[in-house]
């Protein structure tokens, strides 16, 4: 399977540069298409869980050993690349081919990275909260013309986190969670609470006993956390999507060659009006 994958995928990255050479009006276009069929490919033959089509899959949860659970590490590093990360049509938010500099689900993009990336997450309650918020906020929007392009969005991104594999999800859980014995699971989730209001709002870190007493397993841990981001959004940190810095530099790089030729170009014609003689003119 992963030698299908890496020569479909170098057939893909060959194609994309000679586009880039032969037709660089279209090539955003095409980079989307590369971007999605990338997915597919990936999804289809890479397994792991990725949903080919579209249609979700359920990722096992993250799981210790006996007498053992699972915690969040402290600091929590959260990090989002806003919806440019989801793939697809995303991947051009900010850049000119995504309908606008900022993709109007880009709260939803945010808390569903966060989601991924949180101790004791589902991928399937990720995935449905994420849908649910981009839907709520097409169904906020009073301009016609502006939500049927939301709802458009809004399915393709429905698309990407469908498509996305259990692979990385349980790479971000591992990276973020840590086993301890049972038995110290209740003193380890009450420092990181303690340790997370001290930072985003030490006024109310009298409440962490209670809080922790309720957030008394894996998973109620995770819904108070996904709780807490929505309220102090800064503890996602925003970062750079990777891909859509790559399809940038390109276009870039495409523009910058154009503009070199057309210079090129302009100095040889003026070089041949220079060498005409008198009665040739």
């Amino acid at each position: 399977f992963k030698t299908i994958i890496a020569h479909k995928i170098s057939d893909i990255k060959t194609a994309t540069m000679i586009m880039m050479r032969s037709s660089p009006v279209v090539l955003p276009l095409f980079l989307v298409a590369v971007s999605v069929l990338t997915t597919i490919v990936t999804a289809q033959y890479g397994g792991g869980g990725g949903g080919f089509g579209g249609e979700p899959k359920f990722c096992k949860a993250y799981r210790c050993k006996k007498d053992h659970e699972a915690v969040p590490k402290w600091p929590l590093r959260l990090t989002s690349p806003g919806c440019s990360g989801m793939g697809g049509m995303s991947v051009f938010s900010g850049m000119g081919g995504g309908g606008g500099d900022e993709d109007v689900h880009t709260s939803c993009c945010d808390h569903r990275h966060a989601c991924v990336q949180t101790c004791g997450s589902l991928k399937s309650f990720c995935d449905e909260e994420f849908i649910k918020c981009t839907k709520a906020t097409c169904a906020a929007m009073d301009d016609e013309a502006a939500r049927k392009k939301c709802d458009s969005s809004a399915s393709m991104h429905e698309m990407m986190v469908n498509m996305d594999q259990c692979q990385k999800f349980d790479q971000e859980q591992y990276a973020h969670c840590e086993c301890v014995p049972t038995s110290d699971a209740t003193t380890k989730r009450e420092k990181v609470l303690r340790a997370f209001y001290k930072k985003f709002n030490p006024d109310s870190v009298a409440k962490v006993s209670a809080l922790a007493i309720k957030a008394d397993s894996t998973r109620k841990m995770a819904s108070l956390l996904m709780k807490l981001y929505k309220k102090y959004p800064q503890v996602i940190k925003k970062v750079k999507d990777p891909q859509q810095q790559m399809m940038e530099d390109m276009m870039k790089k495409t523009k910058d060659e154009k503009a070199n030729d057309d210079v090129e170009d302009a100095d040889e014609e003026e070089s041949d009006a220079e060498d005409l003689g008198v009665d040739e003119l």
